[in-house]
């Protein structure tokens, strides 16, 4: 799905209202989490034996198919989209997480959301992986596993210039879209929307930013 729902990829997200706030966010996994009240995985998606979560938040975003195209949830209708979103991190490596994401069958009610080999070639260069699900046409789910050091060495020049994006003039939007799909291969309306695996895993940088661990990234929500 194209918010945190899914890139993807992912990729999976990374920053419209809930990527910036994520973008803000400036502490080390390991401090989020040691906060006094414990993280719960409230999303119903499941999550390998050795993570732990950091970070979790109610999921919100307008979600229109037709306009997101780096989106997995094509299938989805145009409509205000609601659920959670869980931020884990582990020590495992991005090859055994990616294994562990292989084996992760859709939860009850819920189909695998067949997406564009495009859309999984542009997440996979940047180091995300992700499976998304979905349940008729107004529900759905997304795992995205993340190496954020790649994103960060790859995406660099171009995360530091998403926080300005928004503020920016209409036209002046467009020319830097069009600028940076050229040289990624997605655009920066692309990389903020949550629901897609680059943009959640793009939301979530920042959060690993004093870490050498991995992330998976987990988003659920429904049609309102």
């Amino acid at each position: 799905m194209r918010t945190r729902l899914l890139i993807a990829a992912a990729c999976m997200a990374l920053l419209a209202a809930g990527c910036s706030k994520g973008q803000q966010q400036t502490s080390a996994p390991e401090a989020t989490a040691t906060a006094a009240t414990a993280l719960t995985n409230t999303t119903g998606l499941p999550l390998p034996d050795s993570a732990s979560v950091i970070d979790a938040r109610d999921f919100h975003q307008m979600i229109d198919p037709a306009q997101e195209q780096g989106t997995a949830m094509a299938s989805l209708g145009k409509g205000n989209y609601a659920g959670h979103e869980v931020v884990a991190s582990s020590l495992q490596s991005t090859d055994d997480l990616n294994k562990w994401l292989a084996t992760v069958a859709p939860p009850a009610g819920y189909t695998k959301a067949n997406t564009p080999q495009s859309i999984e070639s542009a997440v996979n260069r940047y180091g995300i992986s992700y499976v998304a699900f979905i349940s008729g046409n107004s529900k759905g789910a997304t795992i995205v596993v993340m190496d954020p050091k790649m994103i960060s060495t790859k995406l660099g020049p171009v995360l530091a210039v998403l926080d300005k994006y928004n503020s920016m003039p209409p036209p002046l939007r467009a020319g830097m879209d069009a600028q940076v799909k050229q040289r990624t291969g997605q655009s920066i309306s692309e990389m903020l929307d949550k629901s897609a695996p680059l943009g959640a895993a793009i939301a979530a940088v920042n959060e690993f930013r004093n870490s050498d661990k991995r992330a998976i990234i987990l988003i659920s929500a429904e049609k309102q």
